[in-house]
């Protein structure tokens, strides 16, 4: 995709880098992509535990990673920001074999 397109993330018209695979017409930008990929990194770094036994030997699994496509947009803003950033993983418990999964939203910095 050589020409620039409308994110459908930020609402400006940019250089598109990725789309949803089973929806062609949602489409990221780069800025709106990178900001999914250090979401991404940042989950990476979180420890959990296990719910039923409170083991830290915990093995992410099935990490998928995206934007909020409900939260995006604010109509009484004169600027367009990206609202949430979503995590969903499987998580299993390597020492009583528990399978839970953990759901990550990342709505940005408080403002009040």
């Amino acid at each position: 995709m050589h020409e620039n397109h409308k994110c459908s993330v930020c609402g400006n018209y940019a250089h598109i880098v990725a789309k949803v695979a089973n929806d062609p017409n949602i489409l990221y930008c780069k800025a709106c992509c990178d900001e999914v990929q250090r979401f991404e990194t940042n989950f990476d770094l979180m420890k959990f535990v296990c719910i039923r036994c409170g083991s830290a030997n915990v093995k992410k699994e099935d990490l998928r990673t995206g934007i909020n496509e409900d939260v995006t947009s604010v109509s009484s803003s004169t600027t367009d920001y990206l609202i949430a950033v979503y995590a969903v993983a499987r998580l299993s418990c390597i020492d009583c074999k528990n399978i839970f999964h953990v759901n990550v939203l990342d709505n940005g910095p408080r403002t009040k």
